[in-house]
């Protein structure tokens, strides 16, 4: 038996000359220089005829620059004398067993590979757990005379798929235990077929897969497990131990507390009293989130802020039945770490198993303690805590002065029911009580499989309620909706996007589901393909909107919606013609516009000047019709670069063609118009040039060590001097539609002043001073169309749009943003401007105030104090001073008055696990005034945050 306490990093430099290889996998020069790296949970190595051999077990990792190796087992060999005489040296490298080489974002698998690598700078050897175990002779494992046969046939490189045949020789190395034993006092003697161990006094046993620490510890090892030939030369395997006083056993992601523990490890079976089990609730390798992970994992899920949180079982005695296998009479399960937890189950059978990939929690008879007291029972409770599968995902209740009291939770079916389909899917049962609503129930189903992902989501609920927001009475009962959405990687390069989406009535969404209505994109039923290859794309859609109403928009504010029934496309961006001299871009398509979906009776009652696109020249009478367009525009670019100037002339060319238009002859509308089509021609140039250039000023009250001063000064200019047929006679389904003769002139300017700040050495560059300025401007009187809440809306009246930010040290922000300056009238149609003071962790304060012309004037008033470690509270305001109303129902009268928006407090007190909250809030928009209390992970709290309008 071997015992070693040596844990280091080697760093030999090779140099030895090598023969060149240029056909090897990883030859190359460029890599020469790159350091080489080996490393494993377990490396051993030895020396004989002048070469160092490197054996790296389970987990095995070779790297060089770009190239890396995973493979169960490693051999590297390298000549240890002959390295002080060469300039650069060859490391062999054996990999066996599921290996997978890695080139970049490349890789490929194979089950035998022997490489080559050159290296001009070393090699460094890493063991991840155990130290570094030295043999005096060569260790004949399987893996190790394989690759020396390989390595005999003198091949520069070896790649394979198959099976290794298995050597008949017994590996004998994978029975030999290697134990680290540390102690103020150690006895040793043989019994029969047995050597105990004695260790008292501060001791410390180190295995591969276990550590232990207690006062006292006797090891027994067992010489009958061994066959008689080996006996001599090989280390005994531990068969028992018993650990008494202060006893901590460390296994993986597992950390034992207990008085006494009696292990036998064969059968992987004890007992240990006064115990505590603490595991995790994630494994410490990072879980895969990429972008389609992320759409299949439920959004509700507040578990995901619960990574390394520990979960700890408790009881007198807990009997280890079996490996990874635990069973506990009369336990607690808690994720309090305290001696005397503030909460804990209480169970009466609880059993842990764990096994690759789970940490299955179960215990039946339980009571939920808040400290001492018992407030819940629960007959049986199931968890994996380390897949963070939680049986209530996630709960919030309250009370509300338009719902009532409320209590709103998410359940996983899965934690109850089991079963592989949680590896590809996830169902989640929405069970809510609004008092004066109703009852809400729904499923969100996520799935996922190879290439493809999606998911479910369904609400029902049967309204009891008589109004929604702004008093607007309620149509039906029964309200909800369904969405799916579906996406899919087909051959050849082709994406498939699908979805189905059903609401009830246009404001189910504002009124259940307030921050989905704000922030998510339209809902819509759509059929998509899409392929792209390098510059080109090509997109087949279908889009139509079975609901009757645009989904996301309530009736006061609805928009037109065009159906597409289908549309095709085709796409080149920015083709390099004549040696790079041009580049050619081009958008065509094919589309059939079935329908548009008509604005409500309440949106033209409440905003009849805007009933039809543009006043005046669409109205009822000419509603769009079913119409199939063609669509072509080509640009050619002629970028160029004189001295520091970026130049960019452009000439471009729109045909559309429609099977239909409006025949306005005679100031008579027809039902049908003729076929028509039309052409727009436009010019433009784009040009911008950099400067920058630095200031020695130095002022200590703005924290400024000098200044860099960068100015970017822009103009674009953009020119349709006409077109063929006005777009009052055509059906008005998009942007493209509405395009009419126009000229655009945009001049601006970026200025950034950048300073640096931080204690000497660690400086960092910061933005001092941001200030941008576009002036646009329309010669002729013809602005810029653009897609509105509305519909399609226009600006013409010259303005300068105005972006300023100011750091003015690390605690003082000036911010003004979006500002637009009507230089026709002289005056700001938006003005906005705030500051912002963070001094964190203790508060944070925001004050500013927003100014849309003949709409609003908003103040807004927020601040967040850290009273002390265990307790905040934050407070927002916002009030508007200047609200422009309708007078009455005709919309022709207006009045204005000052209105309160919307006031809320957070009470927050930070537990060392969770952070509670109770929230109250006033919101005279929504009619609302409630209050609500959650609970949520500490992980998931933000220090400070950033308050804006």
């Amino acid at each position: 038996m071997k015992i070693t306490r040596l844990l280091f990093t080697l760093a030999l430099f090779l140099l030895l000359s090598a023969p060149a290889f240029a056909d090897s996998l990883l030859s190359g020069s460029n890599l020469a220089h790159r350091p080489f790296s080996l490393s494993a949970k377990r490396i051993s190595t030895w020396k004989k005829e002048g070469t160092r051999v490197f054996i790296a077990e389970k987990n095995a990792g070779v790297s060089q620059g770009p190239f890396y190796i995973v493979a169960d087992n490693v051999v590297c060999w390298f000549h240890e004398e002959e390295s002080m005489q060469y300039e650069d040296a060859i490391i062999e490298v054996y990999c066996e067993g599921n290996v997978t080489v890695f080139h970049g974002e490349n890789y490929e698998k194979f089950e035998q590979v022997y490489l080559k690598f050159v290296t001009l700078t070393g090699i460094e050897v890493n063991p991840d757990i155990l130290p570094i175990v030295f043999f005096e002779e060569a260790q004949p494992m399987p893996f190790f005379l394989r690759g020396e046969d390989i390595r005999s046939r003198g091949e520069e490189e070896f790649l394979s798929m198959e099976t290794p045949e298995t050597i008949k020789t017994k590996d004998q190395r994978e029975k030999e235990e290697l134990i680290d034993i540390i102690a103020d006092q150690i006895d040793s003697w043989e019994e029969g077929d047995r050597r105990i161990v004695v260790a008292l006094g501060n001791v410390k046993i180190k295995r591969e897969d276990m550590t232990v620490d207690a006062d006292s510890i006797i090891l027994w090892f067992d010489k009958s497990a061994l066959p008689d030939v080996t006996q001599q030369s090989m280390a005994l395997p531990l068969s028992e131990l018993y650990a008494e006083g202060n006893v901590t056993m460390r296994r993986e992601n597992d950390f034992l507390i207990a008085d006494r523990i009696f292990e036998q490890m064969a059968e992987d079976r004890g007992i240990i009293l006064d115990g505590k089990i603490k595991t995790t609730i994630q494994s410490g390798q990072e879980e895969d989130v990429s972008g389609q992970d992320a759409a299949f994992r439920s959004k509700k899920d507040k578990f995901a802020g619960l990574k390394d949180l520990p979960a700890h079982v408790t009881a007198e005695e807990i009997h280890h039945v079996g490996k990874g296998r635990y069973e506990i009479e009369n336990g607690q399960i808690t994720t309090c770490g305290y001696g005397h937890p503030h909460y804990h189950f209480q169970g009466k059978k609880i059993r842990l198993i764990q096994s690759e990939g789970h940490n299955i929690i179960s215990s039946k008879d339980n009571f939920f303690y808040l400290d001492r007291y018992p407030v819940a029972y629960f007959p049986y409770i199931s968890l994996d805590i380390q897949k963070k599968e939680k049986l209530l995902r996630d709960w919030t209740f309250g009370s509300s002065s338009r719902f009532g009291t409320f209590i709103r939770t998410d359940w996983d079916l899965y934690v109850a029911a089991g079963g592989k389909q949680k590896e590809w899917s996830d169902l989640i049962f929405k069970l809510d009580y609004l008092q004066n609503r109703g009852i809400g129930t729904g499923f969100d189903f996520g799935y996922r499989g190879q290439d493809l992902f999606g998911s479910v989501e369904t609400y029902y609920l049967n309204d009891h309620g008589e109004y929604d927001i702004n008093r607007i009475p309620i149509d039906k009962e029964d309200r909800g909706s369904i969405l799916w959405r579906h996406r899919q990687e087909l051959p050849y390069g082709v994406r498939m996007d699908t979805e189905y989406s059903y609401l009830s009535d246009p404001r189910f969404l504002r009124e259940y589901f307030p921050q989905k209505f704000k922030t998510e994109k339209d809902r819509e039923t759509v059929f998509y393909l899409r392929r792209t290859e390098d510059n080109r794309a090509a997109t087949f859609l279908v889009n139509q909107q079975l609901n009757g109403f645009d989904t996301t928009v309530d009736s006061l504010r609805e928009k037109n919606y065009a159906e597409r029934l289908p549309e095709v496309k085709y796409q080149i961006i920015s083709e390099p013609l004549l040696d790079n001299r041009m580049l050619f871009s081009s958008e065509s398509s094919i589309t059939y516009f079935n329908n548009t979906v008509e604005q409500s009776a309440d949106f033209r009652k409440y905003h009849p000047a805007l009933a039809g696109f543009d006043s005046g020249t669409v109205n009822e009478a000419t509603e769009t019709r079913p119409v199939a367009r063609i669509d072509s525009v080509a640009r050619v670019s002629f970028p160029f670069k004189p001295w520091i100037f970026n130049i960019n002339p452009f000439v471009e060319g729109r045909a559309t063609g429609y099977s239909e238009s409006i025949d306005t002859s005679d100031g008579v509308a027809e039902e049908h118009g003729d076929v028509t089509g039309r052409f727009i021609p436009t010019f433009g140039l784009d040009w911008s040039s950099t400067h920058w250039r630095t200031y020695s000023v130095y002022n200590d009250f703005f924290r400024i060590n000098r200044l860099r001063h960068i100015f970017i000064p822009e103009l674009r200019y953009i020119y349709s001097p006409f077109v063929t047929r006005d777009p009052d006679e055509l059906y008005q389904y998009d942007e493209i539609d509405a395009l009419d003769s126009s000229q655009i002139l945009v001049m601006g300017v970026k200025n950034k002043l950048q300073t640096k700040r931080g204690n000497p050495g660690h400086e960092k560059t910061v933005d001092f001073i941001d200030f941008n300025l576009d002036y646009y401007m329309f010669p002729t009187n013809s602005g810029i169309y653009t897609e509105g809440i509305n519909g399609i809306i226009v600006r013409k009246d010259n303005f300068i749009n105005l972006d300023f930010r100011c750091q003015l040290n690390d605690i003082v922000a000036i911010v003004s943003e979006r500002n637009e300056f009507n230089t026709e009238e002289f005056q700001f149609d938006v003005l906005s401007y705030g500051a912002e003071v963070v001094n964190p962790p203790d508060w944070q304060f925001f004050a500013g105030h927003r100014f849309i012309r003949d709409i609003s004037s908003m103040i807004m008033l927020a601040a967040n104090y850290q009273i002390n470690e265990k307790w905040s509270i934050m407070g927002k305001e916002k009030y508007d001073l200047k609200t422009s109303l309708a007078d009455d129902d005709d919309g022709e009268g207006r009045r204005e008055e000052r209105k309160n928006l919307k006031t809320s407090f957070v009470l927050s007190r930070y537990f060392h696990d969770w952070v509670g909250s109770i929230t109250l809030e006033l919101d005279p928009i929504r009619n609302d005034n409630s209050y609500r209390f959650d609970i949520s992970p500490k992980g998931l709290q933000q220090t400070t945050s950033r308050f804006w309008f």
